[in-house]
């Protein structure tokens, strides 16, 4: 070009590029084909001749057709033959615009999203800007930084499913280690990438606050990769955002983590004060055990012998013999009698309950289920669950509390986290359980892991040299209650009461005294017309097993108070359980009105 703009000579590709003949180039002026040139503007661009002799500029040209092309102009001044001309060679840079404004919408597209969407919008919006094969945004997931897991992965117009895979000789290997940018336009030298058909590569370290390289962002491509510098300043911003949200994503998941851990003993500090505030209420049948009997003694003695292990023990005995004291006393002198022990009567729950109740729920176990719960397993972590009545457990609820006994662990209802529990347990039961197994109503293999001490529970009868000092106590208890000083307990009514044959064992002696403090005067102790007539000689002729023993006795009560189960002088009351277990005994041992 000249001077004045004319357009004095164009070569081929010119002719190609913008649709013009050389004849149609030399009849034109440049603000024909660079708009952006008018002929003021031109003649204050040829200013800067001969000072500078050359320089570049960017601009837009158009084709014969209309058609726009960004382009890269780079002026040289020269003159020929005394005139001045304007060589320029121009460079389509369409691909390189395509490239910067597709970066920019990538920056623009994922500034709004944080976390995972960021990952994914971030390698989709590479991938399609730059045209390479494959994108991806990795963590560390060693401290050794010798494997790297995808938090995003896109390739073939999609993303793809995260993986995680070792750096050893592969481009991201050195970038970890050198903690720079690294770029090799061909022959990426990894076999593992060769296989892929990758044939460019570039990767940026992603870096923390703290200066330490936590992952990488690397772009893959299946023919030589050529990178501007802007790109590359553009792409290593795009990794220091991604070192941000990394971050952000540790700091919420620990957070996570952390309100979780807080909810989780928020709730079992509210279980254990609730459970707690139950026991409370929970009226014990001793307040320390009390016994002269040898019997008694070789029983206390095995409980601190077993109570120094965290082995299983199974209590076994009539209802009434104190084996709940039994278990309570294997809890206070072992090593867990810092943390609590958690009771729970497997007879006293509809079976639809009782895994709630020994396992917890999730929020929407069921219905009714507005909140998540824990269970008595969780409540009893790191001390002792007690399973009275262990003989009434659902056969299908035997399995999972079997896998608690050997492996530690078990699922809330309507959860799928498994949650691990150090629990030492004890079982109690009236029941002959070999004969459960037998009959197919108790598993074996829970039977055998229970089974692991046995203690027997003497009855009352057994250990008749106890009821004077058991008396004794009692009449103390009920005095205080009904506020009577009773010193006088005769001679006869402690024969009386060692005669009887106590079927209901301590539990029914506790009731009868209280019956006999009530009525009595200030001073003595009187039984009046409330002790049974037969005596244990008379009984045991009538007698051939314990559950006709039971059957008879319950009969025998719910007659005298007419039927009636609950209530101050309900059957329940007198026989020392709770309404629900007597109508649970009532329908196993097959007692109708």
């Amino acid at each position: 070009m000249d001077r004045e703009g004319r357009i004095v000579y164009a070569n081929d590709t010119a002719c190609k590029n913008y649709g013009y003949t050389k004849e149609e180039f030399l009849k034109m002026l440049i603000y024909e084909v660079n708009r952006n040139y008018t002929e003021s503007s031109y003649k204050e661009m040829w200013k800067r001749f001969p000072a500078e002799t050359r320089f570049t500029m960017e601009s837009t040209h158009f084709t014969k057709s209309g058609d726009e092309i960004p382009v890269e102009i780079f002026l040289n001044y020269a003159e020929f033959e005394g005139e001045a001309y304007n060589i320029s060679f121009v460079l389509d840079i369409s691909e390189r615009k395509r490239k910067e404004k597709l970066l920019k919408s990538i920056t623009q597209n994922t500034t709004a999203a944080i976390g995972e969407d960021y990952f994914k919008l971030l390698v989709e919006n590479i991938t399609d800007a730059l045209g390479v094969t494959m994108s991806i945004v990795t963590e560390c997931t060693s401290e050794e930084k010798t494997r790297l897991r995808t938090l995003a992965y896109y390739e073939n117009g999609q993303l793809q499913e995260n993986i995680e895979y070792d750096v050893a000789g592969t481009p991201c290997e050195i970038i970890l280690k050198t903690m720079k940018p690294y770029h090799q336009s061909n022959s990426v030298g990894n076999d593992f990438y060769k296989d892929e058909g990758v044939e460019g590569y570039i990767g940026f370290p992603i870096v923390s606050r703290m200066g330490e390289c936590i992952g990488n962002l690397a772009l893959f491509s299946d023919h030589e990769l050529h990178i501007s510098e802007e790109e590359i300043q553009i792409l290593n911003t795009l990794a220091e955002r991604a070192s941000l949200e990394i971050e952000r994503n540790a700091a919420k998941t620990k957070l996570i983590k952390a309100l979780n851990e807080v909810e989780d003993l928020k709730d079992r500090l509210e279980a254990e004060n609730s459970y707690l505030q139950q026991e409370i209420k929970t009226e014990h049948n001793f307040e320390e055990i009390i016994s002269q009997s040898l019997k008694f003694k070789q029983i206390l003695t095995q409980v601190e012998q077993v109570a120094k292990t965290d082995a299983t023990v199974l209590v076994l005995g009539e209802s009434g013999t104190g084996k709940e004291l039994l278990s309570r006393a294997v809890h206070n002198i072992s090593n867990r009698k810092n943390r609590p022990l958690v009771k729970i009567n497997c007879a006293s729950l509809p079976s639809n309950l009782i895994e709630s109740e020994l396992f917890g729920h999730e929020k929407g176990a069921f219905t009714g289920a507005f909140t998540r719960k824990s269970g008595r397993f969780e409540l009893a972590d790191g001390g002792t669950i007690f399973l009275d009545e262990i003989g009434e457990l659902p056969i299908e609820l035997q399995a999972k509390l079997l896998r608690v006994l050997q492996e530690g662990e078990f699922e809330r209802l309507g959860g799928t986290k498994t949650i691990k529990v150090n629990v030492r347990i004890i079982a109690a039961t009236n029941r002959e359980l070999e004969k459960e197994v037998a009959e197919g109503r108790f598993r074996a293999d829970l039977y055998y892991r229970l089974n692991v001490f046995p203690i027997y529970s003497i009855p009352l009868r057994e250990r008749k040299e106890d009821i004077p000092l058991l008396v004794s106590h009692f009449v103390d208890k009920y005095g205080a209650i009904l506020g009577k000083r009773i010193s006088n307990i005769p001679k006869g009514v402690i024969k009386a009461l060692q005669t009887y044959h106590w079927p209901g064992n301590i539990r029914e002696l506790e009731n009868v005294i209280e019956r006999a403090v009530i009525i009595s005067g200030e001073q003595k102790l009187e039984l009046a017309g409330w002790m049974p007539n037969k005596t244990t000689e008379q009984s045991e002729t009538e007698l051939l097993t314990l559950e006709d023993f039971e059957r008879k006795y319950i009969l025998k009560v719910l007659n005298e108070v007419m039927w009636r189960v609950s209530g101050e002088k309900g059957a329940a009351k007198i026989l020392g359980m709770k309404p629900t277990t007597l109508e649970s005994r009532m329908k196993k041992l097959g007692i109708k009105r």
